[in-house]
């Protein structure tokens, strides 16, 4: 499919908006269809991801209020306005990025057309704005991987214990940097620091026995990776759901235990072995998150996959991050870079490589974007990637 865009021009030669984007419809009617329909299929994709968000608020808040519905409600609805202009903002910019050029401009007509809509996320609040940035960041940590060609590339990722020995290194350095900031980001481990309990009376920095503090993450973990799995089958199985209710049934049943389990056991391994290096020398080191992190990486081995090798490298970078800017704040460059809103350039840029990735390396998307697109676009995705695909295959 990278051919496309190598000999794009002669592909394209002659063709109009309505061959690739819209067969059979007027640029006029095709974007008003667009506008309605879309509607619901942002609200489809996103009801599950929101009552995931619901669930988790009452979980780490340990309360039910109207506050937490109301601010689930308001971020469920600018996750359902954000999508609805990005994937409007592609199909209007496409047709008229033909229309004023009188042609389809290379592949900046399939990758740019969304740029406006994108930037709507710039008024986003800080929760939408994080967790699009790393799901599409995610993304495209995945695709760039998997289109890939180079021989040591390919063997790399179909490599488990490549796969192992990466995912332990990438865990060590969280533990490392996680360990030295005062920021807490989100990761399936997080390590105890003195000032969190000045009164345990443990080497460890926990308050009860080390045994209830090495269970009580794992059944966290277990919780969490039994709703988050959940999710994701409502989210992938909600059309044949909604058409076929028994078919939950199923959806169910295709969880993912070993993913369960690699998150149960990734946690408690990293819990015990920091237990067991303060427990043996009787104090902490600050390096015992850091080799914690190292070895409860094996873990990765029980479910490798590319949704949590990519959250790991965000969970990383944002690590490092925060302890620079915590280290070197003080330098005017490092409080340039903070004023900036990192995440949202970031989905800025990302989405659109995420337009152009559905085009031309549709077999290197997780099948989350491609859920995503597809179904918060009304399968304008699918329809504009198929039609690019022909086109393609008619030439050759």
């Amino acid at each position: 499919m990278s051919a496309i865009s190598k000999h794009w021009s002669e592909l394209t030669a002659g063709v109009d908006c309505a061959t690739l984007s819209h067969p059979g419809k007027t640029c006029h009617s095709h974007i008003l269809f667009q506008l309605r329909t879309t509607v619901w299929g942002n609200m489809q994709f996103f009801i599950p991801v929101s009552i995931l968000r619901l669930f988790l608020l009452i979980y780490t808040q340990k309360s039910v209020s109207w506050h937490i519905v109301r601010q689930t409600l308001f971020e469920f609805s600018c996750m359902v306005a954000n999508g609805w202009v990005v994937s409007n903002s592609w199909s209007a910019c496409f047709c008229a990025f033909y229309h004023w050029f009188g042609r389809i401009i290379n592949n900046y007509s399939v990758s740019m057309a969304a740029l406006p809509g994108t930037l709507v996320m710039f008024w986003m609040p800080q929760y939408v704005q994080m967790s699009h940035a790393r799901a599409v960041f995610n993304v495209f940590v995945e695709c760039w991987i998997k289109s890939r060609n180079h021989p040591w590339m390919e063997y790399a990722r179909e490599s488990k214990t490549i796969g192992t020995v990466v995912f332990m290194l990438i865990s060590a350095t969280i533990g490392y940097y996680a360990q030295r900031t005062k920021a807490v980001e989100f990761w399936f481990f997080a390590p105890l620091k003195k000032n969190s309990n000045d009164h345990s009376k443990t080497p460890c920095f926990h308050r009860n026995t080390c045994q209830s503090y090495i269970l009580d993450g794992m059944k966290t973990c277990f919780t969490f990776g039994m709703i988050l799995e959940l999710a994701r089958k409502l989210i992938a199985s909600a059309p044949r759901i909604r058409r076929h209710p028994p078919a939950l049934l199923g959806a169910i049943s295709r969880i993912r235990f070993k993913f369960v389990a690699f998150l149960t056991l990734y946690n408690g391994l990293f819990r015990f072995v920091t237990c067991f290096l303060a427990q043996h020398r009787r104090k902490v080191s600050s390096y015992d998150s850091t080799v914690a992190g190292l070895i409860s990486g094996l873990s990765y081995s029980l479910s490798p996959n590319f949704n949590v090798f990519s959250l790991a490298m965000t969970a990383m970078i944002q690590n490092i991050w925060n302890y620079i800017s915590e280290q070197y704040g003080g330098l005017d460059l490092v409080k340039r870079f903070n004023r900036l809103s990192f995440t949202s350039i970031a989905w800025v840029l990302l989405m659109n490589y995420n337009m152009y990735s559905r085009a031309y390396y549709p077999y290197a998307m997780s099948k989350y974007a491609l859920k995503f697109t597809d179904v918060c676009s009304n399968s304008q995705a699918r329809t504009a990637s198929e039609c690019l695909a022909k086109l393609f295959l008619a030439a050759n």
